[in-house]
């Protein structure tokens, strides 16, 4: 049930007890946070069920037992074990507590593991740090405690000589950073007003973000500068030698974006769109900042050829940010009609989700529609046969209330093969794929 905790790789700094834990590397002599392993139980101590998919009923239950015994750190989902509960705690007595939890929950995947550092003591030292980091006028991007990795994170953002100083203060401390060097930061500028093959007409923090578009009349760039939200009569265009080009680029608050430049690789046109202040950390929201260009179709691809703003594709949902050119537009004066400018048909979602069956196969990453039906041979609701598997509710999910012949939505689980999230209006449950052959238990 539950056992005092290893740690695959030993966390950075000395033990409680004095007793190196790491040796010194990686950035300023810290290891690279992505690096440092989560405390876990013994591996003997795993089994293959229970499966959890958010077992909120089940931490709720552990974390208000859990707090009030000594020693306890923090209480979490272990996603790579199954979903598994695990309790951290720091100079507990970890056999009574296994014992309790085993009469508390018998049979439920409930791990106790021994971490080196409470959230107090990494607390005292992020102080500690940032004090000194301050005082020598060093700017970081925040700090975060992780003490089921027995560490507390440091984000430099950038790698300055100043801060490895800094930071050599407390080497063999717990500590983890994360930066990129001096040498690799994006520098601050002001906004280039032309570059090669290209000029900017206009930008401004003004329409929708995750667009572009493209123009080559002077009605398309009418419409292309309304829809960029700029005001005032649109910037003249050569057109017998420049098309028009439209960036919906996107910025959180605090991190500008800026346009360096128009690159071209094989049949596609993007941005190089720059956010310095990104290395500190940005706010979450999505605000937009229009560029408007001039480019040189003599730097066009040979047509057909696409616009976005990146050179990676279009995220989800957001088929507005590809223009599709389905001419050529290199030759002089040369135009496209505007149904010859439009958005890739392949990056827009369906109105509805395609409709699955028991024995097809998933789509991916793409949700699909499916009719339950119930089994009354099975003791836990079960989906499929469904990519080649026979799907269970997850342990320790809601109360399944869905009537035979109801229409679900399945989503993937964030890149997890095994298990999918089953929706309907009103509620979302985990279910997990069951071993090969396996129909019902």
């Amino acid at each position: 049930m539950s056992a005092c905790g290893t740690q695959t790789g030993a966390g950075p700094g000395d033990a409680p007890d004095g007793t190196p834990t790491t040796t010194t590397g990686g950035i300023a002599g810290f290891p690279a946070c992505a690096d440092v392993p989560q405390f876990r139980a013994d591996e003997s101590l795993y089994r293959d069920e229970p499966v959890y998919g958010n077992a909120d009923e089940l931490v709720q239950e552990v974390h208000e037992w859990a707090a009030g015994q000594p020693g306890f750190v923090e209480l979490g989902l272990d996603r790579e074990r199954n979903g598994w509960v695990t309790v951290w705690v720091k100079d507990a007595d970890i056999e009574a507590m296994s014992e309790q939890i085993a009469e508390h929950w018998p049979g439920e995947g409930i791990v106790v593991v021994e971490v080196p550092w409470t959230v107090a003591e990494l607390q005292s030292l992020v102080t500690e740090v940032s004090a000194a980091l301050d005082e020598a006028g060093v700017r970081t991007g925040g700090t975060a405690l992780m003490p089921h990795h027995g560490v507390a994170e440091i984000g430099l953002g950038v790698i300055t000589p100043e801060a490895e100083e800094v930071l050599a203060q407390f080497a063999r401390r717990p500590l983890c950073v994360e930066g990129i060097p001096a040498e690799e930061a994006p520098e601050e500028k002001e906004q280039p007003l032309a570059g090669g093959g290209w000029r900017l007409l206009a930008e401004d923090e003004t329409g929708e973000a995750y667009r572009t578009g493209v123009a080559t009349t002077d009605a398309q760039l009418a419409q292309l500068w309304a829809q960029a939200g700029l005001e005032g009569k649109p910037a003249t265009v050569e057109w017998d030698s420049e098309i028009a080009v439209w960036f919906g680029a996107v910025y959180g608050s605090g991190c500008p974006v800026r346009m360096d430049g128009v690159v071209v690789e094989d049949d596609l046109l993007h941005a190089d769109l720059v956010v310095p202040n990104a290395v500190y950390g940005c706010n979450g929201d999505a605000n937009p900042h229009a560029f408007v260009v001039a480019v040189e179709r003599q730097l066009l691809p040979e047509g057909p050829f696409r616009v976005q703003l990146e050179a990676r594709d279009p995220y989800p949902g957001t088929a507005e940010e590809r223009t599709v050119v389905d001419v050529d537009l290199s030759a002089h004066g040369s135009t496209a009609t505007d149904d010859q400018l439009h958005l890739d048909p392949t990056l827009v979602i369906p109105a509805e989700p395609p409709l699955v069956t028991d024995g097809d196969a998933l789509h991916g990453d793409e949700a699909v529609r499916y009719v339950y039906r119930d089994d009354p041979g099975c003791e836990v609701p079960t989906l499929g046969p469904l990519d080649g598997s026979t799907w269970r509710l997850a342990d320790r999910e809601a109360a399944w209330d869905v009537e035979d012949g109801e229409e679900l939505t399945l989503y993937p689980l964030g890149g997890d093969d095994d298990q999918i999230i089953a929706s309907t209006q009103q509620m979302d449950w985990i279910f997990a794929r069951l071993p090969e052959g396996n129909t019902c238990t």
